[in-house]
């Protein structure tokens, strides 16, 4: 399962709860770019990590906080841009990337776009893109 995953927290406009970070081994990682993250919705959770094999994103259910026991994870509530997307509906989740698409050349999604709130509410749009082995988070330009 892919952006699928991400398509039906949209349809069932789940609200974002938390955002958390994927502690990795070497450090390094800003709020804005990392391993992966972790959205918590009030409909469920999704982990967005990189895929340095294919490189591209990978989407994950979490089901169980089991299967996050191994994972140190860093909370970015108060982070850009989620402290001010925390409580919104997610309603929207598409691919995107200038020119080719969305897909690397193995076929992995590289760049994803999220919208938070309704178009006519002042949505926030949030980009989840795979850069040099990790998960960056950006604010696409709104004419993008």
């Amino acid at each position: 399962m892919g952006i699928e995953l991400l398509e039906r927290a949209a349809e069932a406009r789940g609200r974002l709860l938390r955002v958390e970070q994927l502690v990795s081994a070497g450090g390094g990682d800003t709020p804005e770019r990392g391993a992966g993250f972790l959205l918590t919705f009030d409909a469920g959770r999704i982990l967005i990590v990189a895929d340095r094999v294919h490189e591209g994103l990978v989407f994950r259910h979490i089901d169980s906080a089991e299967v996050l026991s191994d994972i140190q994870l860093r909370a970015l509530d108060e982070e850009e841009p989620w402290w001010r997307l925390a409580g919104n509906p997610l309603t929207g989740a598409w691919l995107w990337a200038e020119g080719e698409g969305a897909a690397t050349g193995s076929g992995a999604v590289a760049h994803v776009r999220l919208q938070f709130r309704e178009p006519d509410q002042n949505p926030k749009l949030v980009a989840l893109l795979y850069e040099e082995g990790s998960v960056r988070v950006a604010n696409p330009h709104p004419e993008s």
